[in-house]
């Protein structure tokens, strides 16, 4: 929390290397917290991992949604884009606050057993798999709708709400996702409901865009319960604390590999085609190979490296 808080101050202070250096401190430490928030779930409360990984992914969302709302009023409240950078520092002192006591009184360290390598695990694979192209599908869609929207005639402002509606929505999928999928021993009906959820907004979109907004709330809750469910996979398949640690850094490692390659080639099929038809079908086609992805880690109890 404290290099987050340090690295997002420093994206403000002005300045090409500032910003860099910054995203760098504070991505790095974001990530770690990634990694360690569901393995802290599972070591110290296995029997709320439902609510407490449907609460993160529920703030991880959240977040994200107030940062984009609250980006122009900011910067013309502030008077410029560095003080923005740099606000979003205090959230994390905040975090601090209440982080380092708990640390500094936290003396019993969580075992790490050494188990199978991950990459030879077919779960932690399907789990991987699935944050990276729930993820793909996720970036390439909130980086191109709003184009795709003013393309059909929407005002500029117009398109951007409806985008930020989208990440809205996803709020309450994000959290009711991991709280059902922890009561239930597969998860199968779950992903079926998440991508058919999806594929209706993205359909919609396609074939009716003058009901953008009914599509949008489709589409953020098919979006939402998937970052919900993959961030509840590992902390229900892991066997132990540090596994799910594994399996996190692994969804994270892989998935974001995966997702960071959806924007642009989104925008290159863009590129070559006469209109936005071929990129929705691109982000219909990230959509669907979400189920064949996830199939092995939703489909039963058993855990990797561990029996049934």
């Amino acid at each position: 929390m404290l290099a987050t808080a340090a690295g997002t101050a420093l994206r403000g202070a002005g300045g090409i290397a500032a910003l860099y250096a910054g995203t760098l401190l504070a991505g790095t430490a974001i990530a770690l917290s990634q990694v360690v928030v569901p393995a802290l779930v599972r070591a110290r409360a296995p029997e709320r991992a439902g609510f407490l990984t449907g609460a993160y992914s529920m703030s991880l969302v959240a977040g994200a949604t107030v940062a984009t709302l609250t980006a122009i009023p900011l910067e013309r409240a502030l008077g410029g884009w560095a003080p923005v950078l740099a606000v979003w520092g205090i959230p994390a002192v905040a975090a601090a606050v209440v982080w380092v006591p708990l640390a500094a009184r936290a003396h019993d360290p969580v075992p790490a057993p050494v188990g199978s390598p991950l990459w030879r695990e077919p779960v932690a694979w399907s789990i991987a798999l699935f944050m990276g192209l729930q993820s793909m599908a996720f970036f390439s869609a909130i980086t191109w709708l709003p184009e795709l929207l003013e393309a059909d005639g929407f005002s500029e402002g117009y398109a951007g709400t409806l985008a930020g509606i989208t990440q809205l929505v996803q709020i309450a999928p994000a959290f009711a996702i991991p709280v059902l999928a922890a009561r239930r021993a597969t998860q199968t009906h779950l992903l079926a409901m998440i991508v058919v959820t999806a594929l209706i907004g993205l359909l919609g979109i396609l074939l009716a865009t003058e009901a953008a907004l009914l599509w949008m709330v489709f589409l953020g809750i098919g979006q939402g319960g998937a970052l919900g469910l993959g961030l509840i996979l590992p902390v229900l398949r892991g066997r132990d604390p540090h596994q799910v640690a594994g399996m996190t850094a692994m969804a994270m490692g892989v998935g974001y590999l995966i997702a960071s390659t959806g924007p642009a080639l989104v925008g290159a099929v863009r590129d070559a085609s006469p209109d936005w038809t071929a990129p929705v079908l691109v982000l219909i086609a990230m959509t669907l190979v979400q189920v064949p992805a996830a199939l092995t880690a939703v489909r039963g109890p058993r855990r990797a490296g561990g029996r049934s």
